[in-house]
């Protein structure tokens, strides 16, 4: 039997637009997505006022997002579990706003995350928060941590580093074969580690494109 993957819902206003396009509230969705959900228990998730949660859910609601998918009879009032209306959504461009759009398109918030956590992490383990540029043996620039020693394992992968990678490459020389098979390998080391369940939540960039520099 085959399986099919479920198609992505359309969102059609521009409330959701907002929610969905904004990682600082489109983060308060993931709980519902995983099935239905009391507010106290998505409230007690991020470790945030019941009150303060159950704004977002009425906006979620309000936009479509959510949905009432069972409800639970006690004393009292009855509690309500939400779901999402979707486990994917796909949000049409002109109805994010600008400021959003640019934020998504230019990575300008996760760049912004991983600029702090990756000062927070160096900080809290005295490895200070300098760059260093340098020439690696293939003759390319490099821009990273640490002045890495190629006849050695590099400082940072000892266990008492804090598990922390900026490394950038401005001058990758490949053929289209090998820059796909990179591509995909970067795909599949993702995929080895993006549905696991730790304690420690990470950031992640992975980036690669032909540069149009001459």
């Amino acid at each position: 039997m085959i399986q099919t993957t479920p198609s992505a819902h359309l969102v059609d206003n521009a409330l959701a637009a907002r929610i969905l396009a904004d990682p600082e509230t489109a983060v308060f969705l993931k709980p519902f997505m995983r099935g239905p959900t009391p507010v106290k228990a998505a409230a007690e998730e991020f470790k945030i006022p019941i009150q303060t949660m159950h704004y977002r859910v009425l906006q979620m609601l309000k936009a479509g997002l959510l949905e009432v998918a069972a409800v639970s009879k006690r004393r009292g009032r009855p509690v309500k579990h939400y779901q999402a209306t979707s486990s994917s959504f796909r949000v049409p461009l002109e109805l994010i706003p600008q400021r959003l759009l640019e934020n998504l398109t230019g990575h300008a918030f996760w760049k912004a995350r991983l600029e702090r956590s990756l000062q927070k992490a160096l900080r809290a383990h005295e490895y200070g928060s300098e760059i260093v540029v340098y020439r690696n043996a293939d003759g390319l620039l490099v821009w990273g941590s640490h002045l890495e020693d190629e006849a050695s394992p590099p400082e940072h992968l000892n266990p008492q580093h804090p598990a922390v990678l900026n490394l950038w490459n401005g001058g990758l020389m490949l053929d289209r074969s090998d820059a796909k098979a990179l591509q995909r390998d970067l795909w599949e080391l993702y995929e080895r580690y993006a549905h696991r369940n730790g304690t420690e939540k990470y950031v992640l960039h992975l980036g690669l494109a032909p540069t149009l520099e001459i």
